[in-house]
C-alpha cells in the first residue's frame, strides 16, 4: 500500500506522481435534522483577519472510544488573503504542511500567503481546473434542473458574482460515477497525513472550504471511525462559516473575502436580494440549489458502495490505506 512514495528534500518539496510541485516561500449551531456535532464547527473554529471556514478537526468522537486530536489537523478556505496576523496564526499552530486541493489555475491566481519554509503539496481534484467541465450546455442543465429561471443563465451577469456554475456543479456531482472517480485523488491527502511525523500539524483547503475540502474531510474521518452524524455536521457547517456577518442584514463584509460569494450569504442579506432580483430568482431559490445538504454525503457514500463493495475496499483500491496505513493514520490523528 505504500507504493506511491513521497519525497521530501531538506527545503521541503513534495513530489507525487501526477502533481506538481510548489514550494511556499514564505455558538453552538443547532443543525437540526442536519445534524448536531459533539464538538460545535464554533467550538473548533479558528478566527482569521484574511480567510474564512477555518477550524480544527480534533475533538470529534469516534466508534471505539476515541477522539480526533486537537492541533493536528485543521481545515479552511482559500489562504491567498492571508494578513500578517494570519500567518503568525499559522505559526502558533505549528502548520507547516498546507494541502492544496485546488485546479493549477486556482492556485496560481490566487497563491497561498503562508510562512516561509512551509510545504504545499498540490493534489487538484478536479481537471487542471474547476471549470473545465463546465460549458454552456451543462450549465443550462444545471440551472434548469435546479428549477431556477432563464435569467440565471447569463453567464457573464452571474459570474459577476462568484463562480455560481462551479459551485452548482460540484453540489450536482455527489453521487454520480464522475465523481466517484475522481475521490482518487485524495490519495496524496491520505499519504501526506499518513506520512506525518509525531509533531506535525498540516491544513487542507481548497477556495471555499466546502466541497472538495469537505469530502476530503469526510473520507478521513469516516476512515478514523468518526460516526455519520459527527461527519455531517461538519460538513454542512460550512453553510454558516462562510457568512462572516450573518446577522447583520446590511453588511457585505463577505465581499472581501476570495473564498466568500454572495450567493453563499444568508437569503436575508439586502446586498444579496438585490442582486437576486437583478437574476430575475429569489435569494432562497438560488441559495437553496448550492448548499450543502447531508444527503450529498450520503449520495457519495451510497455510490462508494455500490462501486466498490465496501468502504474498506474503495480505502484500499483508491487511496492505498489498508490495514496497515489506516492504523498509523489512527495512530497519529486519534487520542
Amino acid at each position: 500500500m505504500l507504493s506511491d512514495q513521497l519525497l521530501r528534500t531538506s527545503v521541503g518539496l513534495v513530489t507525487f506522481p501526477g502533481t506538481r510541485k510548489l514550494l511556499a516561500t514564505a455558538r453552538l449551531i443547532m443543525i437540526g435534522k442536519q445534524g448536531i456535532s459533539s464538538a460545535t464547527w464554533q467550538d473548533r473554529s479558528v478566527a482569521m483577519e484574511g480567510t474564512l471556514n477555518m477550524r480544527d478537526l480534533g475533538g470529534l468522537p469516534t466508534n471505539d472510544g476515541r477522539h480526533t486530536i486537537k492541533n493536528r489537523l485543521f481545515r479552511s478556505a482559500d489562504l491567498a488573503q492571508l494578513t500578517r496576523n494570519d500567518v503568525q496564526t499559522l505559526e502558533r499552530l505549528g502548520i507547516r504542511t498546507v494541502v492544496d486541493l485546488r485546479g493549477p489555475k486556482e492556485a496560481l491566481d490566487h497563491p497561498d500567503n503562508v510562512p516561509a519554509g512551509t510545504t504545499i503539496v498540490s493534489s487538484p481534484i478536479i481537471g487542471s481546473n474547476t471549470g473545465d467541465e463546465i460549458n454552456d450546455t451543462t450549465i443550462r442543465n444545471l440551472v434548469l434542473g435546479a428549477g431556477l429561471p432563464e435569467t440565471m443563465l447569463d453567464v457573464a451577469q452571474v459570474s459577476l458574482h462568484g463562480p455560481y456554475y462551479r459551485m452548482l456543479f460540484l453540489v450536482n456531482s455527489y453521487g454520480t460515477e464522475s465523481h466517484t472517480s475522481r475521490l482518487t485523488n485524495y490519495r496524496p491527502f491520505f499519504r501526506t497525513l499518513i506520512d506525518l511525523t509525531p509533531d506535525e500539524t498540516i491544513l487542507v483547503h481548497c477556495t471555499g472550504g466546502r466541497d472538495r475540502t469537505g469530502v476530503g474531510v469526510a473520507l478521513l474521518l469516516k476512515a478514523l471511525g468518526v460516526s455519520s452524524q459527527e461527519i455531517e455536521a461538519d460538513f454542512v457547517a460550512s453553510n454558516h462559516a462562510l457568512q462572516p456577518d450573518r446577522e447583520n442584514s446590511d453588511s457585505t463584509t463577505f465581499l472581501q473575502f476570495q473564498s466568500a460569494n454572495v450567493f453563499l450569504q444568508p437569503p436575508t442579506n439586502r446586498y444579496y436580494q438585490q442582486v437576486s432580483k437583478e437574476l430575475g430568482a429569489s435569494p432562497e431559490s438560488i441559495r437553496n440549489a448550492v448548499k450543502l445538504k447531508v444527503d450529498l454525503l450520503r449520495r457519495m457514500f451510497t455510490s462508494i458502495d455500490a462501486r466498490f463493495g465496501s468502504f474498506s475496499n474503495f480505502l484500499v483500491s483508491q487511496l492505498g490505506v489498508g490495514p496497515e496505513e489506516l492504523d498509523i493514520l489512527k495512530g497519529k490523528l486519534l487520542t
